[in-house]
């Protein structure tokens, strides 16, 4: 939902996103708009189950930050996003960062609430990628299917319900199957 519609640059968003009667807000920024994330349980579960999971890896390899929603990334000049999970490894992190971080993350996991549309968040896992995030899973709980975008794939990886992720070169080792994410 925009709740402005004058376009904003980055720095002028985080100065409206930080002042104190936006401080209970998840706002985000898309192409200069200022969005509001809005709260729905379903993709509230399947980022939580995905973050879980990716918080286990990290903990036995300690090799970054894991960040559930609540976390903006800072993407370019008009973007700043609130992914559902993210990762960013220990080499990039700011030290002890503000509210938000003022580099895109290394992994990005965008799940769809119902407000969302399919277009969207394809332009939000290009806009990742072009800012230098290494891997995108964009989740569709309703098609119990996830998208992969890498900076190493030019072509969408979509897998169902029976795949198998994995981390590719931003999380080694690390696989998760489709259907662990989904509840059941």
């Amino acid at each position: 939902m925009v709740i402005q519609k004058q376009l904003m640059t980055t720095p002028e968003f985080l100065a409206f996103a930080n002042a104190p009667e936006n401080a209970d807000k998840l706002l985000e920024l898309i192409d200069g708009e200022i969005g509001q994330k809005d709260g729905s349980f379903m993709p509230s579960v399947v980022a939580g189950a995905i973050c879980a999971f990716i918080t286990q890896y990290n903990l036995s390899y300690k090799t970054g930050r894991v960040t559930s929603a609540s976390a903006t990334y800072v993407i370019g000049e008009k973007d700043a996003y609130t992914p559902g999970a993210a990762y960013i490894s220990k080499q990039r992190m700011p030290e002890r960062p503000p509210r938000e971080c003022p580099i895109p993350p290394d992994f990005a996991v965008e799940v769809k609430s119902p407000t969302d549309s399919k277009r969207a968040l394809r332009r939000k896992a290009e806009k990742y990628l072009s800012a230098g995030t290494r891997l995108v899973w964009l989740v569709f709980p309703d098609d119990q299917q996830v998208e992969v975008y890498s900076i190493h794939d030019e072509d969408l990886l979509p897998v169902g319900i029976d795949g198998i992720l994995d981390g590719r070169d931003v999380l080694p080792g690390f696989t998760l199957a489709v259907k662990d994410i989904f509840p059941t």
